[in-house]
């Protein structure tokens, strides 16, 4: 008879968080999400717990990059492989490292065994139904063989909104291993506002814009924001965008051009720091949000916290997560064009949903978000 394995002590008083994206050179909705809710579950360890973190392996400029971002960490391991061949070694059930006790990974990137041993337990995290890249099929391939796995194996499965939970109901009977977690605007952002290094930040900015962030691997998001530039229906005014203008040998001044947008139009930042990100939604109009597949709404957050009115595609976890506080907008980039040209028309609109904004903003914070997965591993 085979013995059964007694997890070690420091797995019974750990919980490991598995980390996904965290450090990249270029910032990922998925990644800010793990990193912020890392350092949640840091500062909200129940008394006698600590925690740790797995990822994938990185590049020393990397490690350093997680360790500086995620003091207060009991430990930090690397599996024996980068981040891709653990994707697909996980979805195989190969493990290259041990992970015993309580783990919570932060996406759907997570070690699911066929067998546990006493005291394992390991809750995933589902952003939504659909692939957040548009980078390949092969993505979209691997993330609907990992969300069949992890609804058939995980103990816990975090979502973002009633919206994502009502939809694996659809896919699968969850039972009551189903918690719905909202996501927070990032620390960072209101740290850097708060401190006034925002106002400080020398970044050079119209003095009228409208703010629209691109994410890495998102073409599909980018082609979107440039459908929606072009319209007939947008407002003259100029559209400052934060984030990649790159993917592949695609460029969005390249797309500018093609969709006949006029030079000057679209002021391209790139990669900002917190206090400039800060920044630019602090002093924009309007924040235009394009992409139907968000559904942590982490940027609609981050500009409702600062006093920036968002208009986005009427999805359900985007409604439900804004509330009253944004401009949600059925149909396709020339409704979106519209709305916002409604939107920059009427200052005391824009005024009042700066407010509710705030107020709605304030709801969420990563401290909340935190205990209620602490909860959920309580409760399992």
């Amino acid at each position: 008879m085979n013995d059964v394995r007694e997890p070690e002590a420091h797995e019974r008083d750990r919980l490991t968080v598995v980390l996904d994206e965290v450090g990249e050179r270029s910032t990922t909705s998925v990644g800010r999400y793990s990193a912020e809710m890392a350092r949640a579950l840091v500062a909200t360890a129940p008394e006698g717990l600590e925690v740790g973190a797995l990822s994938a392996r990185v590049s020393d400029a990397r490690e350093a990059r997680i360790r500086e971002s995620l003091p207060g960490l009991a430990e930090l391991r690397q599996t024996a492989v980068p981040a891709r061949e653990l994707r697909e070694a996980w979805l195989h059930t190969i493990t290259t490292i041990p992970v015993h006790g309580l783990v919570h990974a932060t996406s759907l990137m997570a070690p699911l065994t066929r067998e546990r041993e006493p005291g394992d337990q390991v809750t995933v995290t589902v952003h939504g139904l659909q692939s957040r890249s548009d980078r390949s099929e092969r993505k979209q391939r691997w993330f609907d063989r990992a969300l069949k796995r992890a609804l058939h194996r995980a103990d816990g499965i975090v979502v973002p909104s009633t919206a994502v939970a009502e939809d694996l109901s659809l896919l699968a009977d969850v039972g009551d291993r189903v918690r719905v977690v909202h996501p927070a605007p990032a620390a960072a952002l209101l740290r850097a506002a708060d401190s006034g290094a925002a106002a400080a930040s020398p970044l050079a900015l119209p003095s009228e814009y409208v703010l629209a962030i691109t994410a890495p691997g998102a073409r599909g998001q980018a082609e979107r924001l440039i459908e929606t530039v072009a319209s007939d229906a947008m407002p003259d005014a100029r559209v400052v965008v934060a984030g990649p203008v790159q993917w592949g040998e695609t460029t969005l001044a390249a797309l500018a051009v093609e969709a006949g947008i006029a030079p000057g139009r679209l002021v391209m930042l790139g990669e900002l720091t917190d206090a400039e990100l800060a920044t630019a939604y602090q002093r924009a109009l309007a924040h235009l949000h394009v992409a139907e597949q968000d559904a942590l709404g982490l940027t609609l957050l981050e500009a409702a916290a600062l006093g920036t009115p968002t208009v986005h595609p009427a999805t359900r976890t985007l409604t439900e997560i804004a509330g009253d506080s944004s401009v949600p907008v059925e149909g396709g980039p020339h409704e979106l064009a519209a709305a916002l040209a409604g939107l920059l028309a009427d200052e005391e609109e824009r005024t009042r949903l700066r407010l509710h904004a705030q107020d709605r903003a304030r709801a969420f914070t990563w401290e909340a978000a935190a205990l209620q997965v602490w909860r959920l591993h309580a409760e399992l």
